[in-house]
């Protein structure tokens, strides 16, 4: 109605200035001028929304609870005033949330809150106008018995609830789950009280029952209270079944109304991985910073993960043990679990083993772990930074090295020359190792080139007899498998049994699912089977076979390596690629 009143203003203002205003050239000036700026302003004004309440139930019984739903059709920042309801309820909790639809080519919202109260007496109770904006509800009337009903009462000296924290979830979410008993007199031995049952769901008890006392319409009730984490594992209407108590032989059944949990399916996650819905989660470092280790030393390191609302068996290993310049092993898992107030709240922690296998720089990867913030309700990351290890050599190692290069130099003379203390003879020493060294070069430079004479002689005499292959800088063709020459032969074989190692190792390494290691043994094995082209990165392999599956495949390897895509990266597809094209390559060459 407002909205409708805000579009009709500039009009009227403009049949209003026609009356008062003298000349009709002034009078259309300033009705265009104000119709504007009445446009102008309209959008800034907040929307009007329309506030409706609904009741899941309108006749209920003392002591039990209902559910009421407040909605309006627009986004809101803003929440209605709720004090109102206090007067004749318990406001025992609430919930908001954003519901969105498509219809007519336009997207709508509307923002909804669920709110569970408990009368606080017997009678028509009025739940009254609910305010949002210059909006309100209309009121609602809830009927409420004071006889046994749904929270049915032993006595009137007694009662049954039971409670939830949330009406709707996400699957393996965890779900607060309560039992109250109120009773005005002690409790005889023989009382008992069900354990909740429920399919598909894991259920932990959350400490010992609480004992304590509230007053309530002036008396003094005792309460015996059961907490409870449920877990759903499956998407659908997850229902809680009545809470059951029995004080004993020949006394009626307490029990309490069933609960029905909207339990929604798993939401997309930006980042692929990990399902684990809590409402916080923290990764920390526990070790000492440590940035330098000395070969032939370990060092442990202990990474641990925390959690609010998930099991321990829940939470995901944390380091990989892959490493090409390390060797890691876990030397202990441990895995805690504690009950609170608020749920469960578990942790794990990591404790592995580094063993550098080679002097130079360590990097251990950066660990990464999505999960879902239940609070927000949008996927979250918890993030420790990559960390270089410097590798040393060992201290004997490097005293054993000088006194080695100091013998070589000195031509036999004894490791004591390092500690010389004259340096004038040190100097001598060197100018003369040096001389040593320019004239030995150029001795083997030498016999070097008569011998690459004699053989270039040699074999152009036997050119008719003897061909060669002879490959260019684009060739294609693999590794010259016809040269006869016995000290060509010595080294082609040297050549290819290199080439089998490492082409062995690339294969091993696709099977075992490490790219990295993948990529640069795939690139050395290139270097050795085209020998005439140039391996720089992986797009130079593709482009020499023109194949569009290796090209692929490829592409898929290196996004693994640079973070573009999550998970594991199966390596198996470009194995059996490179084993096809090696053994076409191979195939070729014979044939020429």
């Amino acid at each position: 109605m407002q909205q409708k009143i805000l579009r009709l203003l500039p009009r009227a203002l403009s049949k209003a200035l026609h009356k008062v205003l003298p000349g009709a050239r002034l009078k259309a000036r300033l009705s265009v001028l104000l119709a504007g700026l009445l446009s102008a302003l309209l959008p800034t004004l907040p929307a009007v929304a329309d506030v409706n309440v609904f009741s899941d139930r309108y006749a209920i019984s003392i002591g039990e609870t209902l559910q009421l739903t407040v909605e309006v059709n627009q986004r809101s920042t803003q929440r209605p005033d709720f004090s109102p309801l206090t007067k004749d309820f318990h406001f025992l909790g609430s919930k908001q949330m954003t519901v969105s639809s498509h219809a007519q080519g336009t997207n709508q919202y509307s923002t909804r809150w669920r709110i569970l109260l408990r009368p606080r007496r017997a009678g028509d109770l009025k739940i009254p106008p609910l305010q949002l904006y210059n909006e309100q509800s209309q009121p609602l009337l809830i009927s409420v018995t004071g006889d046994t009903g749904a929270a049915a009462v032993i006595s009137r000296e007694a009662y049954l609830e039971s409670a939830v924290d949330n009406y709707e979830l996400y699957q393996n979410t965890q779900l607060l789950y309560s039992q109250r008993l109120f009773s005005l007199n002690e409790l005889p031995p023989m009382a008992r009280m069900s354990e909740p049952d429920i399919p598909n769901t894991q259920i932990l008890q959350l400490g010992e029952p609480r004992r304590y006392n509230r007053q309530i319409q002036g008396q003094n009730y005792q309460v015996t209270e059961r907490n409870y984490a449920l877990f759903p594992h499956q998407p659908g209407i997850l229902t809680i079944p009545p809470a059951v108590f029995n004080a004993g032989p020949g006394t009626t059944e307490l029990s309490s109304e069933p609960l029905q949990i909207d339990v929604l399916p798993k939401p997309t996650q930006k980042i692929k991985g990990y399902w684990l819905p809590a409402r916080r989660l923290t990764l920390e470092n526990m070790s000492d910073p440590v940035d330098q280790i000395i070969l032939g030393d370990t060092l442990v390191r202990r990474i641990k993960v925390t959690a609010e609302g998930l099991t321990a068996e829940q939470l995901p290993a944390l380091m990989s043990l892959r490493n090409e310049l390390a060797e890691l092993t876990i030397e202990d898992v441990i895995l805690e679990q504690n009950t609170t107030a608020k749920g469960i709240i578990s942790s794990r922690t990591e404790v592995v083993r580094i063993t550098p296998k080679e002097r130079g720089e360590v990097t251990l990867p950066a660990i990464t772990i999505p999960w879902w913030n239940v609070a927000n309700d949008k996927d979250s990351l918890a993030q420790l930074s990559a960390i270089v290890l410097r590798v040393e050599p060992a201290q004997d190692q490097a005293v054993i090295t000088v006194a080695e290069v100091t013998q070589a130099n000195s031509m036999g003379s004894t490791a004591t020359a390092v500690t010389n203390k004259e340096p004038q003879s040190s100097a001598d020493n060197t100018v003369k190792l040096l001389v040593w060294l320019l004239s030995a070069i150029a001795t083997i430079s030498s016999l070097g080139w008569l011998y690459s004479y004699t053989r270039l002689k040699r074999n152009q005499s036997n050119d008719v007899e003897n061909p060669t292959y002879e490959m260019d800088n684009t060739s294609t063709v693999p590794i010259a498998l016809n040269d006869s020459s016995d000290a060509n032969s010595d080294q082609l074989t040297q050549l290819l049994q290199a080439e089998q190692d490492v082409f062995q190792k690339a294969i091993n390494a696709c099977n075992n699912d490490n790219p990295l290691e993948a990529r640069l043994l795939t690139l050395e094995w290139a270097r050795l089977f085209w020998p005439h082209n140039s391996f720089d990165n992986s797009n130079d392999l593709s482009e020499l076979n023109s194949s569009k599956t290796l090209e692929l495949l490829l592409i898929d390897m290196e996004s693994y390596i640079s973070g573009q895509e999550s998970g594991e990266w199966s390596g198996d597809l470009l194995a059996e690629a490179l084993v096809r094209i090696r053994e076409s390559q191979l195939q070729q060459a014979e044939e020429v």
